[in-house]
């Protein structure tokens, strides 16, 4: 009887102790819990589904992103979700820590394949910090400046660091942690092992979102080499415009006194006036020609302009694509 009463109350200490340990459990991971249940009752769509396996998340980044219910939008809705209010950026997500809530932006343009994948994967490290511990903060900031420190003279990447100090202020680390994780390669181990949480391998969303940056930056490039072409071409054919009206002033005021020798019998020898005649006539073709050539370069010109606007008209098509209003001048 003693013995059995001994292990009665030794299995009760042990269920006591059990409920107790349970309940500390739950109080302490309250949001892994609501997680959990979100994840459970979460349907995504054919396209959220796509993006997990597009970018190659992991269970762990599976699991954030749709315990963050990602919505995609299109406009005008998505702008009033995601206030986009800045000039010459385009928002494409937005997470919401309040909510606990991911937006994403319905981007259609074939053309930027991938960038939605990216911007995804960029939201889901949103809500990745937002469960991250102020001391887990406190390791990876410094890391994250380290790599931000490589890219400091890339002016892409200072533009958007400048943009989100403007739109999101105090959340340096938490933008580093997104951008860093989704656009950089090479990083420090302690970095890579960071982010292994998050994608079964890192470098599929890397190289997409290189993919469909490149689009832009051809464009871009194609249009600043353009440009560049345009400002020596224009200069070079005012350059010779100038040298035109120069040399024909002075082929003037030469025919004029050469007419005047002539009508006053100035000249020796008829050799002398045919060879001065000549030399009159060869600088007359050489302008002629020169002329000939202002008027080719010009039509050059002229074709290149038409390029530009082509290629302006792409990039302003890629712009939309991606959630940027064109400028309207009359605001201004």
């Amino acid at each position: 009887m003693t013995v059995s009463r001994a292990v009665a109350i030794a299995f009760a200490l042990l269920l006591n102790g059990a409920v107790l340990f349970s309940g500390v459990w739950a109080l302490t991971n309250q949001q892994l819990i609501a997680d959990q249940f979100t994840v459970w009752q979460f349907e995504p769509s054919a396209s959220v589904q796509q993006y997990v396996t597009s970018s190659d998340m992991s269970d762990e980044g599976k699991f954030l992103f749709y315990a963050s219910q990602p919505t995609i939008q299109s406009n005008p809705t998505f702008n009033n979700t995601c206030s986009n209010v800045e000039e010459d950026f385009g928002v494409l997500g937005c997470y919401f820590p309040s909510e606990k809530s991911i937006y994403l932006f319905d981007v259609t343009d074939d053309r930027l394949a991938g960038i939605e994948e990216v911007v995804a994967a960029h939201e889901m490290l949103h809500a990745a910090w937002d469960r991250t511990s102020a001391d887990e903060r406190a390791r990876l900031a410094p890391l994250l400046e380290a790599a931000a420190e490589r890219m400091k003279d890339d002016p892409e990447f200072a533009t958007t660091l400048e943009f989100y100090a403007k739109t999101e202020p105090g959340e340096r680390s938490n933008e580093l942690h997104s951008i860093i994780g989704t656009e950089f390669s090479d990083l420090s181990p302690e970095l890579e092992e960071h982010y292994a949480e998050y994608f079964t391998d890192r470098s599929v969303v890397v190289a997409l979102h290189e993919k469909s940056n490149a689009v832009f930056t051809a464009q871009q490039d194609a249009s600043k080499k353009l440009v560049e072409e345009l400002d020596a071409l224009r200069a070079s054919i005012d350059d010779d415009y100038d040298s035109y009206n120069a040399g024909y002033d002075g082929l003037n005021r030469d025919i004029d006194d050469f007419n005047a020798r002539a009508d006053n019998g100035d000249f020796s020898s008829s050799e002398q006036f045919n060879y001065e005649r000549a030399s009159l006539i060869d600088r007359q073709n050489s302008l002629n020609n020169l002329y000939d050539a202002i008027e080719a370069n010009v039509a050059t010109y002229d074709d290149m302009v038409t390029q530009l606007e082509a290629l302006n008209a792409t990039i302003s098509d890629l712009n939309k694509s991606i959630n940027i209003e064109p400028r309207n001048d009359e605001e201004l």
